[in-house]
């Protein structure tokens, strides 16, 4: 660090042959950066454009003397730490010295100088610029140093916040996994249960009508059963980073044949017709697994909240970049609080269908983590008795980042 200092010392004096001895003579004993001025204007122009270390300064000069120049650089916050040594004529009865330190003055050299005086005065004060550079270089590493530690433990704190928040979630997602697994799973299966009991125990006992109910309610309550099963599994593992994903460029219409066959026969259970209204010239970029899981959740939860003889529509259509994907329903709909609590997994939301069917809200969230994954959004317009409509935006082909 010392190798690297270099002092910038001012010579100020009216006469070009007294900066030159002083200029020589320096240059002579010591590296520094040297720099001239002829009068105090000159000083105060120099002191304010650039940083200066020491000022060897001649008293008399024509216009502002060396005494006024000294008081205004001392005055400036900028400039008042310059040390400043005046050089001048004799002075037996040490007035202008007195003058030199009033005016903020380290020392007073008189004329003609004693180059050993000077050159003595001049490493002492060099010594002292140098030992105050090297410290305040010293305090500048420091202060790094400790603006990195802050930015580091800003950094740790932010991380374990996130990891705090992150565990919540986790928690909180596994709170609903279990209550999924002892309550929404459990229910079904003890009506199957007993449904089955009652059939083996009693058969011949019900009427023929009877029995197909039985069996009938049987296959819908081991069906919804299912779908939860799948969802749940699913949700499990985009909750613990298995789920695989693979987007590709296809015809949304390829799937959506498929699911409508699906949807049909639940919804043919309460009456409710199925309309599809999808061009095949319709494209989307995205895993085809997860659009089919999103595409079925989102049909079977309009035929839940639908009355019999209603409508469920699937339609699409493209949307600048994005392809969206509709499905509308003429159900019972939802309030703004309803809405505002589909897609929190810690909600605990139970809703149930216009037949009774229990929902755990699951196979919402599970649209949502899949729409987002293929670089999508999803949203919901609905009014209460007039129905809802779910809307997907996915992008039309693969994202340039």
């Amino acid at each position: 660090m010392e190798a690297n200092f270099k002092p910038d010392i001012l010579i100020v004096d009216d006469f070009e042959h007294n900066i030159f001895a002083l200029r020589s003579l320096i240059e002579e004993h010591f590296d520094a950066n040297l720099i001239e001025a002829t009068s105090g204007e000159q000083v105060l122009h120099i002191v304010n454009m650039r940083a200066i270390d020491l000022i060897l300064m001649d008293v008399m000069m024509p216009g502002m003397d060396g005494f006024e120049t000294a008081r205004l650089i001392k005055n400036r916050p900028k400039t008042s730490n310059i040390p400043i040594i005046f050089i001048s004529a004799y002075d037996p009865t040490q007035k202008l010295l007195e003058k030199g330190i009033a005016a903020g003055g380290y020392d007073y050299l008189t004329k003609p100088i004693d180059d050993n005086q000077l050159v003595y005065r001049l490493k002492m004060y060099l010594r002292f610029i140098r030992h105050e550079y090297l410290m305040n270089l010293h305090l500048r590493e420091l202060n790094l140093k400790l603006i990195e530690e802050i930015e580091e433990r800003k950094a740790t704190e932010l991380s374990l916040y996130h990891s705090q928040n992150e565990l919540k979630a986790a928690n909180s997602s596994k709170d609903k996994f279990f209550s999924i697994i002892a309550h929404d799973l459990k229910n079904p299966f003890n009506g199957i249960i007993g449904l089955s009991s009652l059939l083996i125990d009693d058969y011949d006992s019900f009427p023929v009508e009877e029995q197909k109910e039985f069996i009938q309610n049987i296959k819908s309550t081991a069906e919804n059963t299912f779908r939860l099963l799948q969802n749940l599994l699913e949700w499990s593992q985009t909750q613990t980073g298995q789920i695989h994903f693979d987007p590709v460029q296809f015809a949304l219409a390829s799937i959506t044949d498929e699911i409508v066959d699906l949807v049909k026969t639940s919804a043919g259970n309460k009456n409710i017709t199925v309309h599809t209204a999808i061009s095949p010239e319709i494209e989307i970029f995205a895993d085809k697994n997860m659009i089919n899981t999103v595409i079925r959740n989102l049909l079977l939860n309009a035929v839940k909240f639908t009355k019999s003889g209603g409508r469920v529509v699937l339609s699409a259509r493209n949307a600048s970049s994005m392809v969206e994907i509709s499905v509308a329903d003429n159900g019972i709909g939802m309030n703004q609080e309803t809405i505002n609590k589909l897609f929190c997994i810690d909600c605990n939301m139970v809703s149930y269908g216009t037949e009774g069917e229990q929902g755990t809200g699951l196979g919402l969230i599970l649209c949502k983590e899949f729409v987002e994954k293929n670089g999508g959004m999803i949203r919901v317009d609905s009014q209460v008795g007039a129905g809802s409509t779910f809307t997907v935006s996915i992008p039309e082909t693969a994202q340039v980042n």
